[in-house]
């Protein structure tokens, strides 16, 4: 049987800022014994959240829940730990996430790739057995990575989806939870998306006219949700950023 090859992530060329910096050091002072955990670290947002994590210093332990083993490299990477993951043992999800403080959610695939019943049962069933096994092991802070245009009573699968999920964690009782909902996610993927590949041809003239709107680096999203980790809002359990939150949370504080 052929081996999985294992992904490789390097901390430190992870680009911070000072407003990042600052945050983290008084997150860590403050808070301290932190611990981290990160549902679909092998995606383009997951493995950006990985590398801020780690790279911040501000989490005791950070745990990556995969199906596929991750080779990290750098400052703070003897601070990972890896664990395979079966998201229908919600016993076995309860016990591995218990005694972690914050979850990043960054689990997802595509109708190509799972066809549209794999695709639910995924990005619905998976990612809520994961934020319900989350929030009886009383997680503090949930961040989920959802999309621009979720809306639960769409016609369209993918929104739908999406919207239901974004939904169902906000009525979950966490101390916090964090929902980000990015435009078209620029990075560059290990897979093919021919939509998103036709799309990104013409994106330079969409960021034009909407150019907080229309998409965000990978690594911004992941920068934006650690960041919130650091500092959640005062005012609200329960925060939705959009595409031009998400770029303005970081232009502001580099």
């Amino acid at each position: 049987m052929a081996t999985t090859a294992a992904l490789k992530l390097s901390v430190d060329n992870v680009i911070l800022g000072k407003g990042f910096l600052e945050a983290a050091r008084e997150f860590k002072m403050k808070t301290p014994g932190k611990s981290a955990l990160v549902l679909g670290g092998t995606g383009e947002v997951g493995r950006e959240v990985i590398k801020h994590l780690v790279a911040s210093d501000a989490f005791d332990k950070v745990t990556v829940f995969t199906r596929r083993p991750i080779e990290i490299t750098g400052t703070n990477a003897d601070k990972v730990v890896q664990k395979p993951v079966d998201f229908e043992n919600i016993a076995q999800l309860e016990s591995d996430f218990a005694g972690h403080t914050h979850a990043f959610s960054c689990l997802g695939t595509t109708r190509g790739k799972s066809g549209s019943d794999g695709f639910y049962k995924v990005d619905h069933d998976y990612v809520l057995n994961a934020a319900k096994a989350c929030k009886k092991v009383q997680v503090e802070h949930y961040s989920i990575c959802s999309s621009k245009g979720a809306d639960k009573t769409s016609r369209f699968l993918y929104p739908r989806t999406k919207g239901e999920v974004d939904d169902e964690v906000m009525s979950m009782g966490f101390a916090h939870a964090s929902i980000y909902r990015p435009g078209m996610i620029e990075c560059i993927r290990e897979e093919s998306r021919p939509m998103e590949k036709v799309f990104s041809y013409l994106l330079p003239v969409v960021k034009l006219v909407f150019p907080k709107s229309a998409a965000a680096p990978s690594s911004t999203i992941a920068w934006s949700m650690v960041f919130d980790a650091f500092k959640p809002s005062e005012t609200s359990k329960y925060v939705v950023f959009e595409n031009t939150d998400i770029m303005n949370t970081f232009e502001k504080n580099q």
